[in-house]
């Protein structure tokens, strides 16, 4: 005679168990006279190594290979040029995605030292409606080194008419040389960050902000090339400043994204040429 266990009790379901799975990863390197060297990665953040293209220096680009960001998550990027030149390009706009609980935190260092040149160009970053992001970037010179950000913020899914509605943002720079703080910004929006996005003293309807900042040169004359270059750009709003003799800073609004691309494109073609000793081109990985 077979003996029949009783039945198991039901598994209750419980807030703990229905917590997603969140990522926690980064990817670290530095490049110096002897190419890419100290690197570490965690999933998902991967760091890939493609030829460099002809003119340009050792190039390096970062991916996020889970494919986008949501609340919870907690990824770090940090890239140091030892005396050297060098370009760092994103694979693809980093997309954030509605949040079920919690912030997104992102950190992102970006360390040029004594002789180094370092090139960041971020391919944007999209907003999803309902998202939440928390980023933190370092900006780090040393000496006579130079230093190039480039990031494109994106509200919504402009394919999908689709707006950042409901969510939150919170975005600080800081700017540093030799361990001096320099520059420093912030941008909060949220929890209905439509209402900030709409209003005329704030971002007057625009869907994509740019920021472009270039540091270890002399800004000055960059600033007073750059705004003649752009004077009679008509379908953004834009200014150029200076932070100080050796720093340059661009922001660009616009009510469409693709136009906000084009005019960093444009003033990054003659910062690249004028003061990174590049092509006045954007590389190929970043135009795609």
């Amino acid at each position: 005679m077979v003996k029949r266990l009783p039945p198991e009790p039901a598994v209750q379901s419980s807030p703990q168990s229905e917590i997603l799975q969140r990522y926690d990863g980064a990817v670290s390197v530095t490049i110096g006279p002897r190419g890419v060297s100290a690197l570490r990665q965690t999933p998902p953040m991967r760091l890939f190594r493609p030829y460099a293209e002809r003119g340009e220096p050792e190039t390096v680009v970062l991916g996020n290979i889970s494919g986008g960001v949501t609340g919870g998550d907690r990824l770090g990027m940090s890239i140091r040029a030892e005396g050297v030149p060098a370009l760092a390009v994103t694979q693809a706009a980093e997309k954030v995605y509605r949040s079920h609980g919690g912030a997104a935190r992102m950190n992102v260092d970006l360390t040029a030292t004594e002789g180094g040149a370092l090139e960041f160009l971020s391919s944007g970053t999209i907003l999803f409606d309902g998202a939440d992001l928390d980023r933190a970037t370092t900006l780090s010179v040393e000496g006579d080194g130079r230093l190039m950000f480039v990031e494109i913020l994106m509200f919504g899914r402009a394919a999908r008419d689709e707006q950042f509605r409901t969510g939150r943002l919170r975005d600080r720079i800081r700017l540093l040389r030799d361990g001096r703080l320099i520059w420093m910004d912030d941008l909060a929006l949220g929890p209905r960050p439509l209402e900030q996005l709409s209003a005329a003293p704030g971002f007057a309807g625009a869907t994509a902000a740019g920021t472009v900042i270039l540091t270890g040169v002399s800004a000055p004359e960059l600033r007073d090339r750059l705004r003649e270059d752009i004077q009679t750009v008509t379908d953004v709003r834009h200014g150029v400043v200076l932070l100080d003799e050796r720093t340059v800073l661009m922001r660009v609004l616009g009510a469409r994204a693709d136009n906000v691309r084009r005019m960093i494109e444009t003033v990054c073609m003659r910062l690249r040429a004028d003061a990174l000793s590049r092509p006045e081109r954007m590389p190929t990985i970043w135009s795609v």
